[in-house]
């Protein structure tokens, strides 16, 4: 009898620490991002160090070893972890700082390596605001997307500059718009603009099958357009695509406009 009454007080011991603990959900940290231009075969990114608030003033290293990213290597929908932490329930992230270093290269289709300077971004870091389009109840993945297509810019006298264009966001009940342009072996940029007149954009990936990707998309109606890499003209790809939250949308094929 002492012994079930025992068990019994040790099992609701068990269950009141259990309620009274606070949960814990995983966060991931991820880098991904748009395809650069032709010509550019690798885009490589010295990140330093990664630093997170969940309130705007705190700022809190992420645990992470600097690291050099080939960019490229992550478009079209595929990214890389960076780290994971874990945070009380329901916690949002609402800002991020990457902090680059001075080892940033890009690679030409002739195989040359050329320095990409960061005059900025190696002192105080680049920071973003968390994009986030729901509430979060269990763990989560912050998105780092890094536009490099509009990221590097080839300055006058023959030397490459990178000007960050990079976005942060909640994965959670965001959405894609995929498919593939008609033909399959001329690439194209794609893009469309959030409610808050954000631009988002890709590079179609002509080695597999010419797919476009665009992610991170709240819930709403996106008109998709297509530029011409080489002329820089613009044309409607699609209009009137419906999005909601949470659910991928696929375009299937898409015949390539007339771009004048």
């Amino acid at each position: 009898m002492k012994t079930t009454k025992l068990l019994f007080i040790s099992l609701l011991s068990v269950i009141f620490f259990a309620c009274d603990g606070n949960e814990k959900q995983t966060v991931g940290f991820y880098l991904t991002d748009a395809p650069a231009n032709e010509g550019i075969v690798a885009v490589n990114i010295d990140v330093q160090s990664i630093k997170y608030s969940i309130d705007d003033e705190t700022w809190i290293d992420l645990p992470m070893s600097p690291v050099t990213v080939d960019l490229l290597q992550f478009s079209n929908g595929t990214d890389t972890l960076l780290s994971n932490i874990e945070l009380e329930e329901g916690v949002k992230i609402h800002q991020v700082r990457m902090i680059l270093g001075s080892n940033n290269t890009i690679t030409l289709s002739d195989g040359s390596v050329h320095p990409i300077a960061t005059p900025s971004a190696q002192q105080s870091g680049l920071k973003l605001n968390v994009q986030s389009f729901s509430e979060v109840t269990s763990g989560y993945k912050v998105v780092i997307d890094f536009d490099a297509s509009r990221s590097i810019i080839k300055k006058g006298n023959g030397e490459y500059q990178l000007k960050p264009v990079i976005r942060a966001y909640i994965s959670a009940n965001s959405s894609s718009i995929y498919g593939t342009l008609v033909p399959s072996d001329i690439p194209a940029i794609v893009f469309t603009k959030t409610a808050n007149g954000d631009t988002i954009s890709t590079v179609s990936d002509t080695l597999q099958n010419n797919l476009f990707v665009l992610h991170g998309l709240n819930s709403g109606t996106y008109n998709l357009m297509i530029r011409d890499i080489n002329t820089g003209n613009t044309e409607i790809l699609k209009s009137g695509v419906s999005v909601i939250g949470g659910v991928n949308v696929n375009l299937g094929a898409i015949e390539i406009p007339v771009i004048e």
